[in-house]
Protein backbone atom coordinates (compact mmCIF):
# COMPACT_ATOMS: atom_id res chain seq x y z
CA UNK A 1 0.00 0.00 0.00
CA UNK A 2 1.16 3.24 -1.14
CA UNK A 3 0.48 6.76 1.19
CA UNK A 4 1.18 10.18 0.49
CA UNK A 5 1.38 12.04 3.85
CA UNK A 6 1.32 15.44 3.64
CA UNK A 7 0.67 19.03 6.06
CA UNK A 8 0.78 22.61 6.61
CA UNK A 9 -0.22 24.14 3.14
CA UNK A 10 -1.29 27.43 4.66
CA UNK A 11 -3.24 28.39 1.83
CA UNK A 12 -3.59 32.63 2.35
CA UNK A 13 -0.09 32.94 3.62
CA UNK A 14 0.19 36.33 1.69
CA UNK A 15 3.85 37.00 3.08
CA UNK A 16 6.32 39.12 0.56
CA UNK A 17 3.84 38.59 -2.25
CA UNK A 18 2.42 40.71 -4.95
CA UNK A 19 -0.29 40.75 -7.38
CA UNK A 20 0.30 38.69 -9.98
CA UNK A 21 -1.09 40.64 -13.16
CA UNK A 22 -2.61 37.67 -15.34
CA UNK A 23 -4.59 36.03 -12.23
CA UNK A 24 -4.96 38.80 -10.00
CA UNK A 25 -4.09 36.98 -7.13
CA UNK A 26 -1.44 37.15 -4.45
CA UNK A 27 1.93 35.39 -6.23
CA UNK A 28 2.60 33.97 -2.26
CA UNK A 29 -1.00 32.08 -2.82
CA UNK A 30 0.10 31.28 -6.63
CA UNK A 31 3.14 29.63 -5.19
CA UNK A 32 1.56 27.26 -2.94
CA UNK A 33 -1.39 26.17 -5.64
CA UNK A 34 1.86 25.08 -7.88
CA UNK A 35 3.64 23.16 -4.82
CA UNK A 36 -0.02 22.00 -4.61
CA UNK A 37 -0.24 20.81 -8.16
CA UNK A 38 3.38 19.54 -8.45
CA UNK A 39 2.48 17.18 -5.23
CA UNK A 40 -0.49 15.87 -6.49
CA UNK A 41 0.70 14.92 -10.07
CA UNK A 42 3.58 12.70 -8.20
CA UNK A 43 0.66 11.10 -6.39
CA UNK A 44 -1.08 10.28 -9.35
CA UNK A 45 1.90 9.53 -11.04
CA UNK A 46 2.80 6.89 -7.78
CA UNK A 47 -0.77 5.58 -8.04
CA UNK A 48 -1.28 6.26 -3.89
CA UNK A 49 -3.87 4.29 -2.40
CA UNK A 50 -4.89 7.28 0.05
CA UNK A 51 -3.79 10.83 0.06
CA UNK A 52 -3.09 11.71 3.90
CA UNK A 53 -3.29 15.37 4.86
CA UNK A 54 -2.52 16.11 8.58
CA UNK A 55 -3.84 19.59 9.17
CA UNK A 56 -3.74 23.30 8.63
CA UNK A 57 -5.48 23.59 5.24
CA UNK A 58 -5.40 27.80 5.35
CA UNK A 59 -4.08 30.16 6.97
CA UNK A 60 -6.66 31.42 9.05
CA UNK A 61 -10.11 29.70 10.54
CA UNK A 62 -11.79 31.71 7.68
CA UNK A 63 -10.53 31.58 4.48
CA UNK A 64 -11.43 33.42 1.18
CA UNK A 65 -13.88 31.74 -0.93
CA UNK A 66 -10.93 32.21 -3.51
CA UNK A 67 -8.24 29.49 -1.13
CA UNK A 68 -11.47 27.29 -0.49
CA UNK A 69 -11.72 26.96 -4.21
CA UNK A 70 -7.86 26.57 -4.93
CA UNK A 71 -7.66 24.01 -1.89
CA UNK A 72 -10.55 22.10 -3.17
CA UNK A 73 -9.79 22.64 -7.21
CA UNK A 74 -5.89 21.15 -6.17
CA UNK A 75 -7.71 17.97 -4.61
CA UNK A 76 -10.06 17.37 -7.40
CA UNK A 77 -8.13 15.08 -9.62
CA UNK A 78 -7.61 13.11 -6.17
CA UNK A 79 -10.76 12.76 -5.99
CA UNK A 80 -11.63 12.27 -9.70
CA UNK A 81 -8.92 8.79 -9.31
CA UNK A 82 -11.04 7.26 -6.93
CA UNK A 83 -8.30 7.63 -4.08
CA UNK A 84 -9.38 8.49 -0.40
CA UNK A 85 -8.57 11.58 1.03
CA UNK A 86 -8.57 12.02 4.62
CA UNK A 87 -8.40 15.19 6.13
CA UNK A 88 -7.36 15.41 10.02
CA UNK A 89 -8.53 19.12 11.34
CA UNK A 90 -5.22 21.01 12.90
CA UNK A 91 -5.35 24.37 14.61
CA UNK A 92 -5.32 26.99 12.00
CA UNK A 93 -8.58 24.94 10.57
CA UNK A 94 -10.58 25.33 13.19
CA UNK A 95 -12.16 28.60 14.71
CA UNK A 96 -11.50 29.50 18.07
CA UNK A 97 -15.23 29.86 19.21
CA UNK A 98 -16.96 27.10 20.02
CA UNK A 99 -20.24 25.67 17.49
CA UNK A 100 -18.36 27.08 14.09
CA UNK A 101 -18.22 25.21 11.37
CA UNK A 102 -14.22 24.39 10.87
CA UNK A 103 -12.75 25.67 7.67
CA UNK A 104 -12.96 21.86 6.60
CA UNK A 105 -16.55 20.94 7.20
CA UNK A 106 -17.61 21.61 3.60
CA UNK A 107 -15.56 18.74 2.29
CA UNK A 108 -17.33 15.72 2.89
CA UNK A 109 -20.43 17.29 0.97
CA UNK A 110 -18.32 17.05 -1.89
CA UNK A 111 -17.85 14.52 -4.59
CA UNK A 112 -14.97 11.80 -3.57
CA UNK A 113 -14.21 9.53 -0.80
CA UNK A 114 -13.49 12.02 1.47
CA UNK A 115 -12.84 11.56 5.41
CA UNK A 116 -12.95 14.31 7.88
CA UNK A 117 -11.84 14.16 11.07
CA UNK A 118 -12.68 16.52 13.99
CA UNK A 119 -12.50 14.38 17.15
CA UNK A 120 -10.38 11.02 17.98
CA UNK A 121 -11.28 8.42 15.68
CA UNK A 122 -10.41 4.85 14.76
CA UNK A 123 -11.81 4.20 11.40
CA UNK A 124 -11.51 1.55 8.50
CA UNK A 125 -10.98 2.65 5.10
CA UNK A 126 -11.28 0.90 2.22
CA UNK A 127 -8.46 1.52 -1.01
CA UNK A 128 -7.84 -0.39 -4.37
CA UNK A 129 -4.79 -1.91 -2.66
CA UNK A 130 -7.19 -3.34 0.50
CA UNK A 131 -7.90 -1.91 3.95
CA UNK A 132 -6.15 1.15 5.64
CA UNK A 133 -6.90 1.52 9.03
CA UNK A 134 -7.11 5.05 10.38
CA UNK A 135 -6.36 6.09 14.43
CA UNK A 136 -6.82 10.29 13.80
CA UNK A 137 -5.71 12.61 16.18
CA UNK A 138 -6.90 15.70 15.49
CA UNK A 139 -5.78 19.28 17.02
CA UNK A 140 -7.34 19.49 20.51
CA UNK A 141 -10.07 21.93 21.01
CA UNK A 142 -9.61 23.78 24.00
CA UNK A 143 -13.24 25.52 23.56
CA UNK A 144 -14.79 22.44 23.17
CA UNK A 145 -13.23 20.97 26.54
CA UNK A 146 -14.05 24.49 28.30
CA UNK A 147 -17.82 24.44 27.60
CA UNK A 148 -18.01 21.52 30.31
CA UNK A 149 -18.79 22.31 33.89
CA UNK A 150 -16.44 20.39 35.17
CA UNK A 151 -13.37 22.20 33.19
CA UNK A 152 -14.15 25.57 33.40
CA UNK A 153 -12.44 26.33 36.50
CA UNK A 154 -9.48 24.50 35.44
CA UNK A 155 -6.04 26.63 34.69
CA UNK A 156 -4.47 26.46 31.48
CA UNK A 157 -1.77 24.30 32.15
CA UNK A 158 -4.37 21.76 33.91
CA UNK A 159 -6.68 22.00 30.85
CA UNK A 160 -3.23 20.61 29.07
CA UNK A 161 -2.49 18.09 30.72
CA UNK A 162 -6.36 16.83 30.96
CA UNK A 163 -6.05 16.73 26.83
CA UNK A 164 -2.58 15.08 26.92
CA UNK A 165 -4.17 12.10 29.48
CA UNK A 166 -7.12 11.69 27.23
CA UNK A 167 -5.26 11.80 24.02
CA UNK A 168 -2.97 9.30 25.20
CA UNK A 169 -5.84 6.76 26.68
CA UNK A 170 -7.15 6.98 23.53
CA UNK A 171 -4.33 5.69 21.86
CA UNK A 172 -4.06 3.08 24.16
CA UNK A 173 -7.40 1.85 24.35
CA UNK A 174 -7.63 1.88 20.13
CA UNK A 175 -4.46 0.07 19.76
CA UNK A 176 -5.89 -2.83 22.32
CA UNK A 177 -9.17 -2.66 19.82
CA UNK A 178 -6.81 -3.62 16.90
CA UNK A 179 -4.55 -6.04 18.81
CA UNK A 180 -7.97 -7.59 20.22
CA UNK A 181 -9.37 -7.33 16.36
CA UNK A 182 -12.68 -6.30 17.73
CA UNK A 183 -15.25 -4.49 15.07
CA UNK A 184 -13.34 -6.21 12.60
CA UNK A 185 -9.69 -4.54 12.91
CA UNK A 186 -6.75 -6.55 13.03
CA UNK A 187 -3.07 -5.86 13.66
CA UNK A 188 -1.89 -7.18 10.23
CA UNK A 189 -3.80 -4.63 8.33
CA UNK A 190 -1.62 -1.30 7.46
CA UNK A 191 -2.52 0.91 10.02
CA UNK A 192 -1.35 4.79 10.43
CA UNK A 193 -2.14 7.03 13.49
CA UNK A 194 -2.76 10.57 11.79
CA UNK A 195 -2.54 13.39 14.02
CA UNK A 196 -1.77 17.30 14.00
CA UNK A 197 -0.29 17.68 17.48
CA UNK A 198 3.51 18.58 19.15
CA UNK A 199 5.95 15.56 19.99
CA UNK A 200 8.02 16.53 22.48
CA UNK A 201 11.88 17.08 21.24
CA UNK A 202 10.34 17.95 17.81
CA UNK A 203 12.93 20.70 15.81
CA UNK A 204 10.98 23.80 14.87
CA UNK A 205 11.05 25.60 11.21
CA UNK A 206 12.83 28.56 11.88
CA UNK A 207 9.12 31.00 11.61
CA UNK A 208 7.50 29.11 14.29
CA UNK A 209 6.71 30.78 17.72
CA UNK A 210 8.41 28.50 20.57
CA UNK A 211 6.25 30.22 23.11
CA UNK A 212 3.09 29.14 21.50
CA UNK A 213 4.61 25.66 21.14
CA UNK A 214 5.67 25.73 24.84
CA UNK A 215 2.12 25.94 26.06
CA UNK A 216 0.58 23.28 23.85
CA UNK A 217 -0.12 19.74 24.59
CA UNK A 218 2.71 17.68 24.44
CA UNK A 219 3.60 13.76 24.21
CA UNK A 220 6.61 11.54 23.52
CA UNK A 221 7.15 9.39 20.72
CA UNK A 222 6.30 5.94 22.92
CA UNK A 223 2.70 7.38 23.56
CA UNK A 224 2.30 7.45 19.65
CA UNK A 225 4.19 4.89 18.21
CA UNK A 226 2.48 2.08 19.66
CA UNK A 227 2.34 -1.36 18.08
CA UNK A 228 0.22 -2.35 16.22
CA UNK A 229 0.98 1.22 14.52
CA UNK A 230 3.25 0.72 11.63
CA UNK A 231 3.41 4.54 10.38
CA UNK A 232 2.84 8.21 12.60
CA UNK A 233 1.75 11.20 10.08
CA UNK A 234 1.81 14.63 12.00
CA UNK A 235 0.93 17.77 10.98
CA UNK A 236 1.66 21.29 12.84
CA UNK A 237 6.02 21.60 12.84
CA UNK A 238 6.89 22.73 9.80
CA UNK A 239 10.54 21.03 9.76
CA UNK A 240 10.20 17.83 8.22
CA UNK A 241 11.53 15.01 10.31
CA UNK A 242 11.46 11.53 12.03
CA UNK A 243 11.20 11.75 15.72
CA UNK A 244 11.56 7.74 15.76
CA UNK A 245 14.62 7.42 13.52
CA UNK A 246 15.62 4.48 15.48
CA UNK A 247 12.43 2.66 15.94
CA UNK A 248 10.53 0.57 13.46
CA UNK A 249 7.40 2.68 13.43
CA UNK A 250 8.76 6.00 11.90
CA UNK A 251 6.97 9.19 13.60
CA UNK A 252 7.37 11.48 10.62
CA UNK A 253 6.80 15.49 10.42
CA UNK A 254 5.96 16.08 6.52
CA UNK A 255 6.70 19.80 7.20
CA UNK A 256 5.10 22.38 5.17
CA UNK A 257 5.27 22.74 0.93
CA UNK A 258 6.09 26.16 0.75
CA UNK A 259 8.13 28.79 2.68
CA UNK A 260 6.60 31.17 4.95
CA UNK A 261 9.25 33.71 5.98
CA UNK A 262 12.95 34.25 5.86
CA UNK A 263 13.40 32.28 8.64
CA UNK A 264 12.56 29.45 6.66
CA UNK A 265 15.14 30.16 3.87
CA UNK A 266 17.23 27.58 4.15
CA UNK A 267 14.77 24.52 5.13
CA UNK A 268 13.46 21.75 2.60
CA UNK A 269 9.63 21.49 1.75
CA UNK A 270 7.74 18.46 0.29
CA UNK A 271 6.21 16.14 1.29
CA UNK A 272 6.55 11.95 2.17
CA UNK A 273 5.50 8.91 -0.34
CA UNK A 274 4.93 5.67 2.15
CA UNK A 275 5.12 2.26 1.10
CA UNK A 276 3.75 0.49 3.76
CA UNK A 277 3.50 -3.73 3.88
CA UNK A 278 2.96 -4.91 7.51
CA UNK A 279 4.29 -8.33 6.21
CA UNK A 280 8.34 -6.64 6.29
CA UNK A 281 9.92 -4.90 9.66
CA UNK A 282 9.91 -2.09 9.73
CA UNK A 283 6.46 -2.15 7.56
CA UNK A 284 6.55 1.49 6.88
CA UNK A 285 9.79 2.84 4.20
CA UNK A 286 8.97 6.62 4.07
CA UNK A 287 10.32 8.51 0.87
CA UNK A 288 10.46 12.56 1.10
CA UNK A 289 9.79 14.59 -2.41
CA UNK A 290 10.72 18.19 -2.28
CA UNK A 291 8.00 20.60 -3.88
CA UNK A 292 9.34 23.59 -6.02
CA UNK A 293 9.34 26.05 -3.04
CA UNK A 294 9.85 29.50 -3.75
CA UNK A 295 13.29 30.38 -2.67
CA UNK A 296 13.84 33.23 0.31
CA UNK A 297 17.37 34.97 0.00
CA UNK A 298 18.74 36.68 3.13
CA UNK A 299 21.58 39.38 2.09
CA UNK A 300 23.86 40.99 5.06
CA UNK A 301 26.53 43.35 4.56
CA UNK A 302 28.66 45.20 6.59
CA UNK A 303 30.27 47.74 4.72
CA UNK A 304 31.25 49.90 7.26
CA UNK A 305 34.95 49.82 6.52
CA UNK A 306 34.52 49.93 2.86
CA UNK A 307 35.76 52.44 0.41
CA UNK A 308 33.49 52.31 -2.15
CA UNK A 309 30.35 50.97 -0.07
CA UNK A 310 28.12 50.17 -2.69
CA UNK A 311 30.20 48.12 -4.65
CA UNK A 312 30.91 46.34 -1.83
CA UNK A 313 27.26 45.39 -0.79
CA UNK A 314 26.92 44.76 -4.52
CA UNK A 315 29.63 42.08 -5.02
CA UNK A 316 27.74 40.75 -1.99
CA UNK A 317 24.67 40.64 -3.83
CA UNK A 318 26.63 38.95 -6.81
CA UNK A 319 27.36 35.68 -4.64
CA UNK A 320 23.90 34.67 -4.68
CA UNK A 321 21.30 33.32 -6.77
CA UNK A 322 18.43 35.56 -6.52
CA UNK A 323 16.35 33.87 -10.13
CA UNK A 324 12.69 34.08 -8.80
CA UNK A 325 13.66 34.44 -5.46
CA UNK A 326 12.29 36.80 -2.20
CA UNK A 327 15.14 38.94 -1.49
CA UNK A 328 15.88 40.78 1.62
CA UNK A 329 19.23 42.89 1.70
CA UNK A 330 20.42 44.64 4.69
CA UNK A 331 23.47 46.36 4.79
CA UNK A 332 25.13 48.89 7.66
CA UNK A 333 27.20 52.00 6.85
CA UNK A 334 28.57 54.59 8.79
CA UNK A 335 26.92 57.83 8.97
CA UNK A 336 29.64 59.41 6.28
CA UNK A 337 28.96 56.97 4.34
CA UNK A 338 25.05 57.24 3.72
CA UNK A 339 25.96 59.54 0.53
CA UNK A 340 28.05 57.11 -0.71
CA UNK A 341 25.71 54.10 -1.31
CA UNK A 342 23.74 54.26 -4.67
CA UNK A 343 20.07 52.53 -3.73
CA UNK A 344 19.53 52.15 -7.71
CA UNK A 345 22.44 50.90 -8.71
CA UNK A 346 21.28 47.97 -5.42
CA UNK A 347 18.11 47.81 -6.75
CA UNK A 348 19.01 47.13 -10.39
CA UNK A 349 21.31 43.97 -9.07
CA UNK A 350 18.22 42.78 -8.10
CA UNK A 351 16.07 42.53 -10.85
CA UNK A 352 16.12 38.90 -11.29
CA UNK A 353 14.57 38.39 -7.97
CA UNK A 354 10.53 37.70 -8.22
CA UNK A 355 10.04 40.10 -4.94
CA UNK A 356 12.48 42.25 -3.35
CA UNK A 357 10.84 42.27 0.24
CA UNK A 358 13.14 45.26 1.73
CA UNK A 359 16.64 47.00 1.32
CA UNK A 360 17.20 47.94 4.82
CA UNK A 361 19.87 50.64 6.15
CA UNK A 362 21.40 50.49 9.22
CA UNK A 363 23.24 53.79 10.35
CA UNK A 364 25.91 53.83 12.77
CA UNK A 365 26.19 57.39 13.66
CA UNK A 366 29.45 59.31 13.79
CA UNK A 367 28.65 60.62 17.63
CA UNK A 368 26.15 59.23 19.31
CA UNK A 369 22.90 62.18 19.75
CA UNK A 370 20.44 62.70 22.79
CA UNK A 371 18.64 59.27 24.21
CA UNK A 372 15.70 58.73 22.51
CA UNK A 373 12.08 58.61 24.81
CA UNK A 374 10.43 55.17 24.35
CA UNK A 375 6.74 56.52 25.17
CA UNK A 376 3.52 55.09 26.04
CA UNK A 377 2.27 55.44 22.75
CA UNK A 378 5.15 53.58 20.97
CA UNK A 379 4.17 50.34 19.53
CA UNK A 380 5.80 47.26 20.59
CA UNK A 381 8.25 46.57 17.15
CA UNK A 382 9.52 50.39 17.96
CA UNK A 383 10.08 50.18 21.55
CA UNK A 384 11.90 47.21 21.40
CA UNK A 385 14.59 48.81 18.30
CA UNK A 386 14.79 52.09 20.21
CA UNK A 387 16.12 50.37 23.42
CA UNK A 388 18.31 48.70 21.88
CA UNK A 389 19.85 51.61 19.69
CA UNK A 390 20.40 52.56 23.57
CA UNK A 391 22.61 49.61 24.63
CA UNK A 392 26.16 49.33 22.54
CA UNK A 393 26.43 45.30 24.62
CA UNK A 394 23.07 44.87 22.49
CA UNK A 395 24.65 45.32 19.15
CA UNK A 396 23.49 42.87 16.64
CA UNK A 397 20.76 40.87 18.67
CA UNK A 398 18.22 43.95 17.58
CA UNK A 399 16.24 41.48 15.06
CA UNK A 400 16.02 38.52 17.69
CA UNK A 401 15.05 40.60 20.50
CA UNK A 402 11.94 42.05 18.24
CA UNK A 403 10.80 38.37 16.83
CA UNK A 404 10.93 37.28 20.38
CA UNK A 405 9.10 40.02 22.28
CA UNK A 406 6.44 39.80 18.72
CA UNK A 407 5.99 36.16 19.85
CA UNK A 408 5.69 36.43 23.40
CA UNK A 409 2.91 39.33 22.22
CA UNK A 410 1.04 36.97 20.24
CA UNK A 411 1.59 34.46 22.58
CA UNK A 412 -0.34 36.55 25.13
CA UNK A 413 -2.72 37.37 22.57
CA UNK A 414 -3.41 33.67 21.60
CA UNK A 415 -4.41 32.35 25.57
CA UNK A 416 -6.44 35.59 26.26
CA UNK A 417 -8.92 35.00 23.41
CA UNK A 418 -8.76 31.23 24.63
CA UNK A 419 -9.84 32.00 28.03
Amino acid sequence: MKLLHTADIHLGAKNYGRMDAASGLNTRLLDMQRSFDVMVERALDEEIDCFLFCGDAYHTADPTPTQQKIFARCLQPIADAGIPIVLVIGNHDHPVSHGKASSLDIFPFLDGDIHLFTRPSLKTISTKSGPLQLLALPWPIRSLILTKEEHRSKAPDEVRAFIEQKYVEYVQTATQTIKDEKNGFSPDVPTVLAGHLTVQGAELAGSERTSLIAREPKFTVGQLAVPPVHYVALGHIHQPQNRNPEGDIPVMYAGSIERVSFKERGERKGFYLVDLDPARAPAAAPTYVETPARSFVAIDVDARDAEAPTEHILDAIARHDLTDAVVRVRYRIDEEQVPLVDTHRLRDALQDADVIASIERTVDPAERQRRTVVTRESDLEDAIRQYVGQHDELEGLEDDMVDAALELEAAYEAERREN
